[in-house]
């Protein structure tokens, strides 16, 4: 896979971010949510889908790859238009899109051998399973763990109201995944005081105002518990990925 290769994905990638980024009105999304596959503003966008593809391919005499990403790109907005504007059908249209636009380029480019190849050694390689395991128990189960051991806490400031704890639906969840996510990442890059930046300013953030009463030091405490308990869990998972990548590349 050579380095003009990797620049025409690139170019690709650009063409398809201005496409659907930069180059689409908001009354072009509205309009073409209001009306379906009726409105013309989905075959304007889907013109200028072609042509950015075109010019950044750069590749004048070659058409097919333009009119293939044409092609796919209504097929896949068609399909989102029949569904409601949420973020996983948001994810979806990007992902189907990305995948559309790396297989048309694997055959332009003919590097489709190379790319089965570098999925047989991501497949088969340990530090990559590693890495891939460690990031799942940090988001998914290290949540659920952390839930089990506040949730007695959580009752005791429930049982004093009879409202739950004033917030955002599933803040706290999302919150814990995304901290633990980030400080995977600091650690196996080696980045550790970029961790203790994110304490910091998490406390800050959290434990700013006055903690007046004892429904506030309860809750605060409470949050500081599952802070630090959620932190704990990701550096120890961290530091254990990390060993176990150096063992496997020693």
């Amino acid at each position: 896979m050579s380095t003009a290769d990797i620049l025409i994905l690139l170019r690709l990638l650009a063409a398809h971010l201005a496409a659907d980024f930069m180059s689409q009105p908001r009354n072009w999304i509205e309009k073409k949510r209001a009306n379906g596959l009726r409105a013309p503003q989905l075959y304007y966008h889907i013109a200028i889908v072609g042509v950015l593809t075109y010019l950044l391919l750069a590749d004048w005499d070659h058409v097919l790859l333009p009119l293939f990403i044409m092609v796919t790109h209504l097929l896949i907005d068609s399909w989102k238009l029949s569904r409601p504007a949420a973020i996983r059908y948001f994810l979806g249209d990007q992902l189907a899109h990305l995948l559309m636009l790396i297989a048309g380029w694997l055959v332009y480019s003919g590097n489709i051998p190379e790319a089965g190849q570098l999925f047989q050694q991501l497949f088969y390689s340990p530090i990559f399973w590693t890495v891939f395991v460690s990031y799942i128990i940090v988001t998914w189960p290290f949540g659920y763990v952390v839930s089990m051991i506040t949730s007695r806490w959580q009752k005791e400031l429930t049982a004093e109201e009879s409202d739950q704890l004033t917030g955002l639906a599933n803040a706290g969840m999302w919150i814990g995944r995304t901290e633990r996510f980030i400080i995977l990442t600091f650690i196996l890059l080696n980045q550790y005081s970029a961790i203790g930046f994110l304490i910091a300013a998490k406390s800050v953030f959290r434990f700013s105002g006055k903690l007046e009463g004892s429904r506030e030091r309860k809750e605060a405490e409470y949050i500081l518990i599952g802070t630090l308990l959620s932190f704990a869990l990701a550096i120890s998972v961290g530091i254990g990925a990390q060993y176990l990548i150096q063992l496997l590349s020693g």
